[in-house]
């Protein structure tokens, strides 16, 4: 729901129960709900500066993170290194197009989509001016934190781990830390990410 604003006052309902939320405009501490309870708006002190931080880190680090093998597996004689591509690339040479696409999506895709479009809105609003098609990127920033799904391709990795352990040898290379790494950022820069406190804060810089 849109807050109305006026000159020092924002209200808005909360998503939870509709209750209408009063706070003051420009304040970067957390408002909650008075009847139950749920956050309305964020804690907002320097929490566009954290957003921009790990959200480019997180993306400078998927890269490597896609390139770079997750894990040796040797076999008797055989050995033979994956990476996260490479993972998806087998997928489809084994019929499973449509499975691999899903895990192209959530997994890559998207992920590093709502990374870039929180680097860009929290750019925006920390040089003081809204950037062209802002409120769609804002848009498109909320879809996406629904759907990407990179920490949950680490937990199915991790699941392999533990199925294939008896059964060959395993070393974790490079891409699982990266991976990691990625997943943490990520998951920092939606702590410290909401939709409201962007608004805000971009209206109150435009």
């Amino acid at each position: 729901m849109n807050p109305l604003t006026g000159h020092d006052e924002v209200c808005t309902a909360c998503a939870y129960c509709g209750w209408a939320v009063s706070f003051a405009k420009n304040t970067d501490d957390k408002i909650t709900c008075a009847r139950c309870g749920s956050t309305v708006k964020k804690q907002g002190k320097n929490a566009v500066a954290y957003v921009a931080a790990f959200s480019i880190s997180a993306f400078m680090l998927f890269v490597p993170a896609l390139l770079y093998p997750v894990l040796d597996i040797s076999v008797s004689s055989l050995s033979s290194s994956a990476t996260v591509l490479g993972s998806i690339r087998t997928l489809y040479e084994e019929g499973l197009g449509a499975v691999g696409f899903l895990v192209l999506l959530t997994s890559v895709i998207i992920p590093m989509s709502f990374l870039l479009s929180c680097f860009y809105i929290s750019l925006a609003v920390l040089a003081g001016r809204k950037f062209p098609f802002f409120t769609a990127v804002l848009r498109l920033t909320n879809f996406f934190q629904e759907w990407h799904m990179a920490d949950v391709f680490l937990v199915g990795i991790l699941v392999s781990i533990v199925k294939l352990i008896d059964m060959s040898e395993l070393t974790f290379d490079y891409g699982i830390y990266l991976l990691m790494f990625v997943c943490a950022f990520t998951a920092i820069t939606e702590v410290y990410y909401d939709t409201l406190l962007f608004r805000l804060k971009a209206a109150v810089n435009d």
